[in-house]
């Protein structure tokens, strides 16, 4: 089994899917959250890879705003991929600005997740 399967065996995990998904609807038009604020909203700040399985493992055409997450200091994760790419797209549609594969005025854009 894969760790990102044991993601959906335990709903109570601290990044569960159902769980990080009502999180990440949190998160508004045009501002950014991390793996890490997402997983230490979660309850556990260790979890950040899970949270990136977890949003990886969405369905295709999920509307659920997966790219206004992203890695620490607001880099894209995957940098130089079609997959960052599409990722700066999708956040440039928001009224985000990415520069070289990082979020422009991050410390600006990031919002706050609070339990």
């Amino acid at each position: 089994m894969r760790p990102q399967d044991t993601l959906h065996a335990a709903s109570s995990a601290p990044a569960s899917t159902p769980r990080c998904t009502r999180w990440v609807r949190t998160v508004p038009r045009g501002a950014v959250t991390t793996y890490g604020d997402l997983a230490r909203a979660l309850g556990s700040g260790s979890v950040a890879r899970h949270v990136g399985w977890a949003l990886a493992a969405l369905p295709h055409g999920s509307d659920v705003p997966w790219w206004r997450v992203v890695a620490a200091a607001g880099v894209l994760p995957r940098a130089g991929s079609a997959a960052a790419r599409r990722h700066a797209q999708r956040l440039r549609a928001d009224g985000v600005m990415v520069v070289r594969g990082r979020v422009a005025e991050f410390a600006l854009r990031r919002f706050p997740l609070l339990p």
